[in-house]
Formats: C-alpha cells, sequence, structure tokens
C-alpha cells in the first residue's frame, strides 16, 4: 500500500510538473506571438504613410476581407490598390496602449486605435478598429478587419 501511494505521488508530481512546463511553453509563445502580432500593427499602420505595398502584400492575407469606416466592404486587391493610387498619410500612430491582443489557439483578435493626419488638408483623426489574425505555416497575417472612425463632438 505505501509503495502504491508513493507512487501515486510520484505521478502526481510529475503531472503537475507537466502541466506548469506546457503552461511555460504557451505563455512564452503567447508572448512570442504577441510581439510579432504588435509588430505587424505597427508596420500596418506605418504602410499607409510610406504607401508600402511590400508591407501590405506580407501582412494581408489572400483571403482577407474587412470593412471600412464607410462600410465599405473591402478585399486584399482594394487595399493594395489604395496603396498604390491613394494619398498618403503625413502621419499615422499606432496607439499601442491601447492595443490589446487575444489568443484562440493559432487566430488573434486584436483590438486597437490610430491617430492619424491628412496630407491634403491636414485633417486629424482617430480610427478604433478589431483585427482578426490567423497564424499559417508559422506566419500571422491578418484575415479580417473592421475600423470606426472616431468624430469630435
Amino acid at each position: 500500500m505505501r509503495w502504491n501511494l508513493g507512487c501515486l505521488v510520484c505521478v502526481g508530481i510529475l503531472v503537475l510538473a507537466s502541466i506548469a512546463s506546457v503552461k511555460h511553453l504557451e505563455a512564452q509563445k503567447s508572448s512570442e506571438d504577441r510581439a510579432q502580432i504588435l509588430q505587424l500593427e505597427r508596420d500596418w499602420t506605418q504602410s499607409f504613410v510610406a504607401m508600402d505595398v511590400a508591407a501590405n502584400q506580407r501582412i494581408v492575407a489572400d483571403d482577407f476581407f474587412g470593412t471600412e469606416p464607410d462600410g465599405k466592404r473591402i478585399k486584399k486587391a482594394d487595399i493594395l490598390e489604395e496603396v498604390k493610387t491613394g494619398e498618403a498619410l503625413l502621419s499615422n500612430h499606432l496607439n499601442e496602449d491601447d492595443v490589446t491582443i487575444r489568443f484562440y489557439g493559432e487566430t488573434a483578435v486584436v483590438n486597437g486605435s490610430e491617430s492619424w493626419k491628412r496630407k491634403s488638408d491636414g485633417k486629424t483623426g482617430k480610427w478604433i478598429w478589431t483585427d482578426l489574425f490567423v497564424k499559417r505555416a508559422g506566419k500571422w497575417q491578418v484575415v479580417a478587419s473592421q475600423d470606426l472612425e472616431v468624430l469630435d463632438k
């Protein structure tokens, strides 16, 4: 009886150690993924200042489907065309203290905001948004987004 109880205790300790190890690896993975997604959000925000097509090719998934502040539905091709022919922003700042990233396996929901200024007329504004990222073949890409312009009252 003592030997069996001792084995059960050892097995219990091994199980707890394994769980702790898995949790540590998940936290480490989550931290790395969080850093990658935050960098992608920074890059995507700046791509509309630099009108960077390559950044959008990398960040936006081929099956992307989004909603702009005016309700217009857009796909990746629409974003690429806007970056190629549209007007660059003078500045676009990711409000990093307002970014929340939640993971659901290989999917991440990102909520945040950015403050921008247009080149043409100097108008400033703020967007709040939700982006949906999926990790495929080891890399994160945005598959959906919804933006809302915050209007001054």
